[in-house]
């Protein structure tokens, strides 16, 4: 089974690999409106806006399927979903993740961590909805990719 080696929130479980939500705010409250159904469905339309710059060789194989974790808030939790990128050759990974980098820097992402040229590796947040993203190649040279929502209630919040 293929793991991949970088965690972006240090000890927080393994599925939760794309970030932790959003920035630590003085509120302990929701980050966002969304609940927990909206947050998954808005964490695949990142994955799949992400992906339409990766040729057409990819497929997306899921592992782990739909994740929560806590936040600091205990009521509240961050969705994640992640997928290995098959389909692509591994001898482009570093063009694949530029490619990646790019589209995110273009589109209203952060970057929060870019651990090239050492590892293939680049953690990002959206400004706009505070979801973050991560590519990461594993120790075998498979690439794969996530994402996370900010911290939620699991039953959406008034905005």
């Amino acid at each position: 089974m293929r793991w991949p080696i970088r965690l972006a929130c240090g000890g927080a479980a393994l599925l939760v690999l794309a970030g932790c939500g959003g920035d630590d705010s003085e509120d302990d409250g929701p980050q966002s409106p969304l609940d927990e159904e909206r947050a998954e469905e808005r964490a695949e339309e990142h994955i799949t806006e992400t992906t339409s710059v990766l040729p057409d060789s990819l497929e997306l194989e899921s592992f782990g399927g739909s994740a929560n974790a806590a936040c600091e808030n205990p009521d509240l939790v961050t969705v994640s979903t992640r997928y290995w990128l098959d389909g692509l050759e591994s001898e482009d990974n570093e063009k694949h993740v530029e490619a990646l980098h790019e589209y995110w820097t273009g589109h209203g992402y952060t970057v929060v961590e870019d651990s090239r040229p050492d590892d293939r590796f680049v953690h990002v947040r959206h400004e706009e909805d505070g979801f973050s993203m991560s590519v990461t190649e594993d120790v075998d040279g498979h690439l794969s990719l996530g994402a996370s929502s900010p911290c939620i209630d699991p039953q959406g919040a008034e905005e």
